[in-house]
């Protein structure tokens, strides 16, 4: 991991924190733990604007060394960017705008099997008798729905739909699928 990414990391665990989020699990933290004191919020903010000012600094030259490499790295404050589809859509929709707003920090962009591994290992998709990645009686619960397709050159196979209720599952677990990609 080159050092921008360290930084870049390490701000992102204290945007987590200052937002009430364990950084580690992605579960929101009682409002009783030491890391909610006002004193100690205050603290990870100011952190995290070093942090920030230190990401914004970074020599170009190092910065351009390591992108190829790079983690995917997005704020909070871009986070409440990602628009969602009023509808369903794709995974593929959802990736492109998640590298939408990824592109502005000039972070490593994402793809489909990202997500659709993580919603595999958590049993929101199984595989059915073909191999094709299908909701699951949970993923259907949350607005993931397999349409079976027939097409010319491939014959019959499975689209996932994701309604508004997913994509927001989505949005919501983004470091949660990053984390996975990356760590398994």
């Amino acid at each position: 991991m080159t050092e921008l990414q360290k930084i870049q990391r390490a701000k992102m665990y204290v945007d987590k924190l200052v937002n009430g989020i364990n950084p580690l699990t992605g579960f929101r933290l009682s409002d009783d733990e030491t890391v909610r004191d006002d004193r100690v919020i205050a603290c990870f903010e100011y952190i995290s604007e070093v942090l920030e000012i230190n990401i914004r600094n970074w020599d170009s030259e190092n910065a351009v060394k390591g992108l190829e490499e790079q983690l995917v790295f997005m704020t909070e404050e871009q986070k409440l960017q990602l628009r969602i589809s009023y509808g369903p859509c794709t995974v593929t929709n959802m990736v492109n705008e998640i590298n939408r707003v990824l592109e502005q920090n000039g972070s490593k962009k994402i793809n489909g099997i990202w997500i659709n591994d993580w919603l595999e290992s958590i049993g929101m998709l199984t595989k059915n008798g073909f191999g094709n990645r299908i909701a699951s009686p949970n993923g259907r619960e949350i607005g993931i729905i397999s349409e079976l397709k027939n097409g010319s050159n491939y014959g019959e196979y499975y689209v996932n739909m994701f309604s508004v209720g997913a994509q927001g599952f989505i949005y919501e677990n983004l470091d949660r699928i990053i984390d996975y990609h990356y760590n398994g």
